[in-house]
């Protein structure tokens, strides 16, 4: 091999040397880049928390009762007296019990309609009758009803008649006055009645008037009846801010659905006739309609009241004795277990244990692809070692050669 020949070869030799080795140590930092992902993937592993099972136990608890009569008592809490020479507890203890309760509610879609209706009241009156068997209300003469086709007082009691088909169970007994313009239809016995009352109940009919919500029918509140009256005023303890608290008796109207009596004052039902984007379709679309309903709810019922109360030897409640009773009532223990409460806590657990599989799953893979990752790139570097000692080899063959290659070049010149 030449002079230039060999040092082109070593040079060549070197070059590729240089890069083995700079490969090589990329190959190191691309495996030590690995080692730090492989490290952080070990640490996001120790922060998972293993989900922990819900003990029944923590949902268990005793509870303490009693019998009062036919009701059914619950020691809620107790509390310790101190300094109190007669009573050692203070007790809160509860029952259930229904509560006529008025309640007010949102019904959508009410279709409220408007029109002509007859309207049944029971007015403050000033009823009198003469010797001669006159009735006045107010002033103005009540007279006998003659049913005359086509008569204002004809047209006006059909449209009552529709509403309150019990006036004409007794056509005979029928008188008519006139008040603010209207005529109005009463019986004998409601004037009677009204003489020595002050108030009368009578009929007549109003325009512009709530009547119909959906396919039933709206009357008016009828105070004289025993159940619209005890509705009305629990309404009004109730819901004392309401419209229909702030409203007048004979602006209250009600309604049956589905065996429901339900109630609305005028304002309201008003409202929802008016929200109705369309007067071409007055009942669609409206807004939600208020209204109220009195009814029995089951009630919890609490007290709180001194008591002495007998504890026995393994700290369970035997007796208790109120302050303001002398009767001792025993008591049963119970043991109580929020089966809801640790049913949902169990299923928060089997949700949570998928999610941390789930996360275990995710870190595996992400390990096994660094190991697969780590393991090429061991390879490589092998693979590189391996050229490095081949090239190193190979450079130290032409660095034999080039150095006879000179030896023999300068020997020519040795005298």
């Amino acid at each position: 091999m030449g002079m230039a020949a060999s040092q082109a070869r070593w040079l060549a030799l070197t070059a590729r040397k240089t890069n083995v080795e700079y490969e090589g140590q990329q190959v190191n930092q691309a495996r030590t880049a690995l080692a730090m992902k492989s490290a952080n993937t070990f640490n996001e592993l120790l922060a998972l928390q293993v989900p922990t099972a819900p003990s029944s136990q923590d949902y268990t608890k005793l509870e303490y009762t009693y019998l009062d009569g036919n009701i059914t008592e619950t020691i809620e809490d107790m509390t310790l007296l101190e300094n109190d020479p007669d009573y050692n507890y203070m007790v809160t203890h509860y029952h259930y019990s229904d509560v006529y309760t008025g309640i007010q509610n949102k019904l959508v879609n009410p279709q409220v309609m408007m029109g002509t209706n007859g309207v049944k009241t029971y007015d403050q009156a000033t009823v009198k009758k003469s010797d001669t068997g006159t009735y006045t209300v107010n002033g103005a003469t009540a007279t006998q009803f003659v049913y005359q086709e086509g008569t204002p007082s004809a047209i006006a009691y059909d449209i009552i008649l529709a509403n309150y088909p019990d006036i004409g169970k007794d056509p005979d007994s029928l008188m008519t006055y006139q008040s603010n313009g209207d005529i109005h239809f009463t019986t004998t016995s409601d004037l009677d009645a009204a003489i020595t009352s002050g108030h009368l109940s009578s009929y007549h009919v109003e325009n512009n008037i709530p009547k119909y919500v959906g396919n039933a029918i709206l009357q008016s509140l009828d105070l004289t009846d025993t159940t619209d009256k005890a509705a009305y005023e629990q309404i009004r303890r109730d819901q004392p801010d309401s419209d229909f608290a702030k409203s007048d008796a004979s602006d209250i109207y009600k309604w049956v659905f589905q065996g429901e009596v339900r109630y609305a004052c005028l304002s309201d039902l008003k409202k929802a006739y008016d929200s109705a984007p369309s007067s071409a379709t007055p009942t669609e679309n409206q807004d939600k309609l208020t209204y109220y309903v009195a009814k029995d709810l089951n009630t919890k019922i609490v007290r709180k009241e001194r008591a002495i109360v007998d504890i026995n030897e393994a700290g369970r409640v035997q007796s208790i004795r109120y302050e303001d009773s002398t009767a001792t009532y025993p008591v049963s223990t119970n043991t109580i277990t929020d089966t809801q409460a640790y049913d949902d806590a169990m299923n928060q657990y089997h949700y949570d244990m998928e999610v941390y599989e789930k996360k275990i799953a995710d870190i595996n893979a992400k390990t096994e692809k660094i190991q697969e990752e780590d393991r090429t790139l061991e390879l490589r570097l092998r693979q590189l070692d391996t050229e490095q000692e081949a090239l190193q080899t190979e450079m130290e063959a032409v660095q034999k050669v080039i150095q006879k290659n000179i030896e023999s070049t300068f020997k020519t010149f040795e005298s």
